[in-house]
């Protein structure tokens, strides 16, 4: 339904989490302020001067309605951060199984870290403006300042722990272990 429409993916729950949604961004550096913040909502107790350092090895991209970032089971070549517009994330082998990308979502990050293929295909649902780290920028900070690298480790845990929580709650609620 969200690949018809996607103005079906707003509501008031998503308020909630966003603070900065309504926010006007006037200029290319107020865009780049908001997405260091949106950062930061990812990794809180990190310095802000450590996320930015980080961001600066972001590059900024724009993707239209209809472009695919990327597909189920290709080599991971990079993390993004979706500063604005509708993303959905497709497994391609379950069935019809899609999960919207909130604004202020760092997606890619687990493959990118780990050097793995990725999960899901991923649809852009409206014009998206995207932060993108790539493999050859993630494999300079690593070398060149792995205190700032750990900050994208410390995303990766913190992803990966509420993945974990939301399978354990699923097992909780129906009582029984996912195929």
């Amino acid at each position: 339904i969200a690949m018809k429409d996607p103005s079906l993916l707003y509501d008031n729950i998503k308020q909630c989490f966003l603070k900065n949604e309504n926010k006007q961004i006037k200029c290319l550096d107020d865009e780049k302020s908001y997405a260091v913040e949106l950062l930061l909502l990812k990794c809180p107790g990190v310095e802000k001067k450590l996320v930015e350092k980080l961001f600066c090895y972001f590059t900024r991209e724009i993707h239209n309605k209809g472009d695919i970032l990327w597909r189920q089971g290709t080599k991971s070549e990079c993390a993004k951060l979706l500063v604005s517009g509708d993303l959905i994330a497709s497994l391609e082998n379950e069935a019809g199984t899609n999960e919207v990308i909130s604004v202020g979502s760092v997606i890619g990050e687990s493959g990118l870290v780990e050097n793995c293929s990725r999960n899901s295909t991923v649809h852009v649902l409206a014009e998206s403006v995207l932060y993108s780290l790539s493999r050859e920028s993630w494999e300079v900070l690593k070398e060149k300042d792995p205190k700032c690298a750990h900050v994208l480790y410390a995303i990766v845990v913190r992803y990966l722990t509420l993945r974990v929580q939301h399978c354990s709650n699923r097992i909780f609620e129906t009582r029984c272990l996912p195929i």
